[in-house]
């Protein structure tokens, strides 16, 4: 599966935006507690057509993080594109996406730093290799700050 969601041209109205924010906000309530795990959670959402046709859905606990991510985007009037992670991305588009150039992500690649494959003659990347990248890389980047403080700490500097 490819794309989950489409963007939409049209933003939401104000007071759709209003729900979308005051949604994010209960559902991140709800996931700060820590007294159950957020598998054993879910949430139950009633939907009623204007034909008066009505339905009732469970969306599982793992799901709402992404949820409330969404509907805060939305609540500032943003439009989301919810993708697989298995989804290919031009280099151009991974570029983009770890806020880089072009340039530095071909090097990326070609020293194997993030895996790729060829289409023809040119690189695709999958969206979970990027996730995976972006993410050891923030690890990184804390350890090396996290060690930066603490040395500023020996010295008396912080």
């Amino acid at each position: 599966m490819q794309t989950l969601t489409q963007p939409t041209n049209k933003p939401l109205s104000e007071v759709e935006a209003r729900q979308a924010e005051a949604s994010s906000i209960a559902l991140q309530h709800l996931l700060g507690k820590d007294d159950q795990p957020l598998q054993q959670v879910t949430l139950r959402v009633s939907i009623e057509r204007p034909d008066g046709e009505k339905a009732e859905i469970l969306l599982p606990g793992a799901t709402l993080s992404l949820l409330s991510k969404i509907l805060r985007e939305l609540g500032h009037g943003k439009n989301v594109v919810a993708l697989a992670t298995d989804t290919e991305v031009t280099t151009q588009q991974a570029a983009d996406f770890l806020k880089v150039s072009r340039p530095y992500v071909v090097k990326l690649l070609e020293e194997g730093k993030i895996p790729y494959r060829l289409v023809g003659p040119r690189r695709r990347v999958s969206l979970g290799d990027l996730l995976h990248y972006k993410e050891q890389e923030e690890t990184e980047r804390h350890r090396g700050l996290n060690e930066l403080v603490a040395e500023a700490q020996k010295l008396g500097m912080y």
